[in-house]
């Protein structure tokens, strides 16, 4: 009897325990406002996952640099001080060389190029080309094609020459401006608006909808669409945390993720749309450059390919070019 009565009295306490279980904490950090493609992605996320897993899965969100800035994110993520983050692909390339294909310029001739690319083979080989160093990639989101801003008007690669960009952290965009005589200078993000203010830099390059929401037209009045790369995110993650998860709530978090980046691009080109209007209608210069100014700017970049194809891989770039 005494041994019934105290299996029932262990039962009784284990079980408030498991319902008393906390929810899985996902904290979400990104460098953008929630107002941008990836700021509503990450909202997004929170709202189906808390929806779908409720009592389960528990989602923080952090962004404009918060917690912390994309260089930093990675080893956050590797430490555990947060759960994901969606970088900008150009910041991957301490991890995984290949991912600098997507700073290459003129690469992708659209953005249904860009997509074919990162859904097709090569592209989903790449979200794995980093989990030897810990890192898994989980889905990629737009934000859309980059448009070099500055104090003066540029037509041709000739006129960059001497001008100080802000650059995002990459080998590639490095060696592209300084094959024309510019000055780039890698700098977060969050530094953007004061650094124009300051008068640290007199040119840069960055999708519509960023542009927008940094107000960078209230610092430089020419903008050139020259269309040569795009700015895209990585949706990344721990192999540790990933793999921890319980396989019904990871299969669930999967396929919210897809639902959510579906949705993040289309409003990622909606987006583009929108702020290049409210950015023109504040009466800066935008340069639509006809075919054989485009031509020049290609010639002048197409040496960047040959220097990194090693390190990239000969593969990886001619599978992006076949998307095309």
């Amino acid at each position: 009897m005494r041994i019934l009565t105290l299996a029932a009295l262990l039962a009784s306490l284990l079980v408030p325990a498991v319902d008393a279980a906390e929810p899985i904490l996902i904290r979400f950090s990104h460098v953008t406002s929630d107002k941008s493609p990836k700021g509503q992605g990450a909202l997004m996320f929170k709202r189906l996952a808390e929806e779908r897993l409720a009592g389960k899965v528990r989602v923080e969100i952090y962004p404009r640099s918060q917690k912390f800035d994309d260089d930093q994110a990675p080893l956050a993520l590797l430490f555990g001080d947060i759960e994901m983050a969606a970088p900008s692909l150009s910041k991957f390339r301490t991890f995984s060389k290949q991912m600098q294909v997507f700073d290459l310029p003129f690469l992708f001739s659209s953005t249904a190029a860009l997509h074919r690319f990162q859904q097709g083979s090569v592209g989903q080989s790449l979200l794995d080309s980093m989990n030897s160093s810990g890192l898994k990639g989980l889905a990629y989101w737009d934000n859309g094609p980059r448009v070099i801003s500055a104090r003066r008007a540029i037509r041709q690669p000739t006129e960059v020459k001497r001008l100080v960009f802000r650059i995002e952290p990459s080998s590639v965009f490095q060696d592209q401006y300084a094959r024309l005589g510019a000055v780039a200078i890698a700098m977060p993000f969050s530094r953007l608006p004061d650094a124009m203010k300051e008068g640290l830099i007199s040119a840069q390059e960055n999708a519509w909808s960023n542009i927008r929401s940094l107000q960078v037209h209230k610092f430089h009045n020419h903008f050139t669409e020259l269309g040569h790369s795009y700015l895209g995110y990585m949706v990344i993650t721990s192999e540790t945390f990933w793999n921890g998860l319980p396989a019904e709530i990871r299969t669930q978090l999967e396929a919210i993720l897809k639902e959510v980046t579906e949705k993040v691009n289309a409003l990622a080109a909606e987006q583009a749309r929108s702020a290049r209007q409210e950015v023109q209608q504040a009466g800066v210069n935008i340069i639509e450059l006809s075919e054989a100014e485009r031509q020049a700017w290609q010639e002048a970049l197409s040496p960047v390919w040959k220097r990194f194809e090693g390190e990239i891989g000969a593969e990886v770039i001619s599978a992006a070019r076949a998307s095309n």
